[in-house]
Parts: C-alpha cells; sequence; structure tokens
C-alpha cells in the first residue's frame, strides 16, 4: 500500500464524501450499499495521518447519527480498522489513538439498549423479568437539528430499555430499568448537550400535567413552584371552577396523550 496509494487523490475523495456526510439527510442513500464505509475501513489503514485523521472524522460523523446503527455495525472491518489505529498509533500519535477508541466505544453505544441490557444482565437477573417504568421529559431546546445530539446522549444511559423522541413537541419519553431516576437523566442531558433542559413530566392531585425542575443551578430554584400547563384562573364559584378545572384537562392532556400513543405504536420493545 505505501508504494501504491496516492494522498492527493484520497484526501479528494474524502473531501467529497465528508460534503455528503455533514448532512444526514444523505445517511440512508449513502450507506445502503455500504461502499463507502468500506472505503473509510480501507483508507484508515494507508501510512499517512492526514488521510486517517479525515477518514475518522468522516467516520464520526455517521457514528453520531444513531439512524446509522445497522449499516455501521452490519459492515465487517470497521471496528477492526478502528482497532488497527488504536494500535499503531497509540505511542506516536496518541490523540489519534485516543479519538479512534472513542469511536470505537461510541459504535457499541450505539446498539440499541435492549441489546446492551440482555448482554449485561443475563446472568444476573435472568429468568426474572426486568422492572422497569416510564419517564416521559419534556427537553427545552429540543429541534430537529440538536435531536441526534439529544439521542447520542441518552443511548449512552445504563438501563435505558427503549426511547421515543417527539420533536414537535420537545418531549421524550423512555421506559428504563426502575433503577434509573427522571434526575439522573437530566444531569446527563445539561452534562453532554448545548441549551438543553429537561423538566420531569407529571400530575398533580387534580390530574393536572406539570412540569417538575430536575436540575438545580441555585439556591433559590429549590423554592421555585411547579409550572403548570395551563394556567388555571381562580373562580369565585367553586362548582364553575371545577366544571373549568376538567375543560382544562382535557386540552392540556392532548400532548401527552399524542407522545405516549406515538410510543405505544413505535417503540418495538413497550
Amino acid at each position: 500500500m505505501e508504494d501504491s496509494f496516492k494522498p492527493n487523490e484520497l484526501k479528494a475523495t474524502l473531501e467529497m464524501y465528508k460534503k455528503l456526510a455533514d448532512d444526514f439527510t444523505n445517511h440512508d442513500t449513502i450507506l445502503k450499499d455500504k461502499t463507502v464505509l468500506l472505503y473509510l475501513a480501507y483508507v484508515l489503514e494507508v501510512p499517512d495521518t492526514e488521510v486517517v485523521r479525515l477518514a475518522l472524522d468522516i467516520l464520526e460523523i455517521f457514528i453520531k447519527n444513531v439512524e446509522n446503527y445497522v449499516h455501521v455495525t452490519s459492515t465487517f472491518g470497521i471496528r477492526e480498522a478502528l482497532d488497527s489505529v488504536v494500535n499503531k498509533y497509540a505511542l506516536d500519535e496518541p490523540k489519534l489513538a485516543k479519538h479512534a477508541q472513542s469511536m470505537k466505544d461510541d459504535i457499541e453505544r450505539m446498539k440499541p439498549p435492549i441489546y446492551n441490557l440482555r448482554s449485561r444482565c443475563r446472568r444476573v437477573i435472568e429468568p426474572k423479568k426486568l422492572k422497569t417504568h416510564v419517564i416521559i421529559l419534556h427537553v427545552h431546546g429540543l429541534l430537529p437539528e440538536t435531536r441526534a445530539e439529544l439521542e447520542t446522549t441518552l443511548i449512552r444511559i445504563e438501563g435505558l430499555v427503549s426511547l421515543v423522541v417527539d420533536v414537535e413537541h420537545q418531549r421524550v419519553t423512555m421506559r428504563t430499568l426502575s433503577n434509573v431516576t427522571a434526575k439522573q437523566i437530566a444531569e446527563a442531558i445539561q452534562k453532554n448537550t448545548q441549551n438543553m433542559e429537561a423538566r420531569l413530566v407529571t400530575r398533580n392531585k387534580f390530574n393536572q400535567e406539570f412540569l417538575v425542575k430536575l436540575v438545580h443551578n441555585d439556591i433559590d430554584d429549590c423554592d421555585e413552584m411547579p409550572e403548570y400547563l395551563p394556567e388555571e384562573e381562580e373562580q369565585e364559584d367553586e362548582k364553575d371552577g371545577v366544571v373549568s378545572l376538567f375543560t382544562g384537562l382535557r386540552q392540556s392532556a392532548s400532548t401527552l396523550y399524542k407522545s405516549t400513543a406515538e410510543f405505544l405504536h413505535n417503540s418495538f420493545y413497550w
């Protein structure tokens, strides 16, 4: 390979792939025939650090998109090529080796959480049933362009069984092991994302939906009252107030109902 490869030609091809990879909507079409992934695995063996670094950058873009799980994990040679980079550059280019190792770890985390749970827990808790619960979060800052960042953060949480993201309503519905708390998830979101904050979606004794702040940055936050959705105006007549209360309930519950319905229909592991 050292005698035959031409770095300039390789870089030109890689630059073209990088432009295509930057748009996530291209990924499924690009990766279906595996040609690009096989080419990247081949290029990682080239004895040129600039070429290897560029190939790693492109592969990292594909790995960050969790929708590419099947494409990446079913292509033989990707993880092997990353292992080769780690071993080859561990001494001379430690940053390059660390980058490759981090990407290999991310590939493992890309697996649907249920597979990770089975492999980690089979010997300990089978044949007993896993005890799980559902957590619904409202994520301020969840947008189409930030969805991949949020999903990448959530699938790394140990104990996650299934996940449904509703970008339109900024809702995330998760089934997790019972030992995973909403606060742990909110802290992971705050730590690993930019400008995103998660609040627990729950209900009060009147069955009204409201949001609970999970991560407190200031002491004053501890005294913050729950953010009710929607706000109810005081009524002088108690009877009228009850009617108004349940009218508001039907309206405010629609968003949660839609998110839950989508979860029931779309989540494979429900």
